[in-house]
């Protein structure tokens, strides 16, 4: 038996790392768990290539010859061939080009899609990709916070949140089997969300030692790195580098024409020598070179791992194998305990079964760390009154404020900026930047909202804002079908529509949170800060 002051002192870890930790962790989580639809998303963001004829692959030869001859640099730092002919893909074959620049100095690219004619020709155009998705993504890794400053946090923060988890537990351990699954629905509202915290907090467990292990694990990467380079290798990390990136290293072109093999046999091929590997895409270099390489990026079946990193290189002439050992199960011991890493992370294995998981378990963490506040205050409003205190103190209001402002406005400028993919699109000079504009003007302004107004008040209005927000992603669809002088889309694939029907029930959903929190904040305890009666004080007050 666990001694009661031994509980206590790991509840106050497990209470302060949590508040410390919990609006990062809330926006990391609400953010991941949207990646997990990176690829709808980018789908349901992205225009339709008006005019662009499709082109099948067993056409695409003559079209990987025109795009090699008109652009020198495609042909040799990679020619992308699609396969899946998805909305976000405007064409079967693209590529970049480096922006002009100086020699050494960073620089940008020109991303560009190709096509053949009617008469056989090659149709070439400029087109900037949708980097929506790219952007969820940078929040959820970052937080907002500017590279690399934003990793180094965020590893910090899930040290913390690790420290956090090992402490809830043992709170629990010494009431586990009686409160494990007990959800006691009543008038104690304090007890009912505890319960259910801590029912989603043990029956998420596995998954959030998971995350903690590995965003650790990536976000520190870096600095590990470079401890080990000083430390163990003695300056010598330039080496080992070059010895990473030899499964990417291409033969070196030989100058000598060489016959390349069509796509589809090319294909064929691989199926024959790696049946399990399922291809993403692949990218051609050298091509036209008898020392020509295709890179085939992909996931191998039963195995954990980036699937835009493993894969096997072949012969673009001859379709052998030339590397594989960047294939999942061909990976030295230190590739494949990274990958399987980044795997965990981004449910990258098990299908949609996986994919549906992560999604559900994404909110219930972000749930998790947004209640863990409210019940941190809660509990300051019950220890005042048992001591003949009724008013709330000034860091419980304003730890309320902040909770409302912080997670809500991560929500609703999430939701808006997708919005903003279809309605700014083609009135704007550069919509990846807007993304980022419009997520941190409602961001920032939910928060000042939040402050100003108090948690109560704010709480009712901000979470009507988040389920307008979500609303609009189907509605805009919607308007693009029924008013096509809109100048708008709406693709008809599974993917995008799911992207509007999961919108839809979210947006209802925050919708029938308004609600419950309207009534709470007009008829609950009015020393509660989620109340909107006189003794309810704002932060201001």
């Amino acid at each position: 038996m666990i001694r009661a002051e031994i509980v206590k002192h790991y509840k106050t870890v497990h209470t302060w790392t949590g508040i410390t930790c919990g609006f990062a962790l809330f926006i990391a989580f609400y953010a991941g768990a949207l990646t997990m639809f990176q690829g709808p998303i980018a789908r349901w963001a992205s225009p339709p290539a008006v005019g662009v004829a499709a082109v099948s692959l067993d056409n695409a030869s003559r079209l990987l010859e025109l795009v090699a001859a008109a652009s020198p640099q495609a042909r040799k730092d990679g020619i992308k061939l699609h396969l899946r002919g998805h909305e976000n893909e405007p064409a079967r074959v693209t590529w970049e080009e480096d922006e002009p620049h100086e020699a050494g100095q960073p620089h940008g690219h020109v991303h560009w899609w190709g096509t053949l004619n009617p008469d056989g020709t090659l149709l070439a155009k400029h087109e900037e990709p949708s980097e929506l998705a790219e952007f969820i993504n940078d929040i959820h890794m970052h937080v907002g916070i500017p590279r690399p400053w934003g990793a180094y946090f965020m590893g910090v923060v899930s040290l913390l949140y690790g420290v956090a988890l090992i402490a809830g537990v043992i709170i629990l351990l010494p009431s586990l089997v009686k409160d494990l699954f007990a959800l006691r629905v009543g008038k104690n509202l304090k007890r009912m969300w505890l319960d259910a915290h801590n029912v989603v907090g043990v029956a998420a467990l596995p998954f959030h030692i998971a995350m903690a292990l590995t965003a650790t694990a990536l976000s520190l990467s870096g600095p590990l790195w470079s401890a080990q380079e000083k430390v163990i290798f003695g300056g010598k990390q330039a080496i080992l580098d070059n010895l990473d990136n030899e499964p990417f290293r291409v033969p070196k072109p030989t100058g000598d024409p060489g016959a390349m093999m069509p796509p589809a046999q090319l294909l064929q091929r691989l199926k024959v020598q790696v049946p399990d590997l399922e291809p993403r895409f692949l990218v051609f270099k050298n091509f036209g070179d008898k020392a020509a390489s295709v890179r085939v990026p992909g996931a191998q079946s039963g195995y954990v791992g980036d699937t835009h990193l493993g894969g096997v290189m072949l012969s673009a002439v001859t379709g052998d194998v030339l590397k594989d050992a960047s294939l999942p199960s061909r990976q030295d011991p230190d590739r494949r305990a990274s990958e399987t890493f980044y795997g965990l992370h981004t449910g990258q294995y098990g299908g949609g079964t996986i994919t549906w998981a992560y999604f559900f378990l994404g909110f219930s963490g972000a749930w998790l760390f947004y209640s863990g506040n409210l019940l941190w205050i809660e509990t300051r409003r019950k220890n005042a009154r048992k001591g003949g205190k009724v008013e709330q103190s000034r860091s419980t209001r304003l730890l309320g404020s902040a909770t409302v402002g912080v997670c809500l406005g991560c929500v609703a400028g999430l939701s808006l900026t997708i919005v903003a993919a279809k309605w700014l699109h083609g009135h704007v000079a550069d919509l990846n930047a807007w993304h980022a504009y419009i997520y941190y003007a409602v961001f920032l302004g939910s928060v000042a909202f939040a402050f100003a107004l108090g948690a109560a008040r704010a709480a009712v209005q901000l979470l009507w804002l988040c389920a307008v927000a979500t609303m609009a992603i189907p509605l805009t669809t919607l308007l693009a079908w029924t008013l096509p002088v809109l100048d708008m889309w709406a693709h008809g694939s599974a993917a995008t529509i799911g992207v509007d029907v999961v919108a839809f029930i979210g947006a209802l959903c925050f919708a029938w949170m308004a609600i419950v929190t309207a009534r709470r904040v007009k008829h609950g305890p009015a020393d509660s800060i989620w109340s909107a009666r006189a003794g309810a004080l704002s932060p201001t007050e």
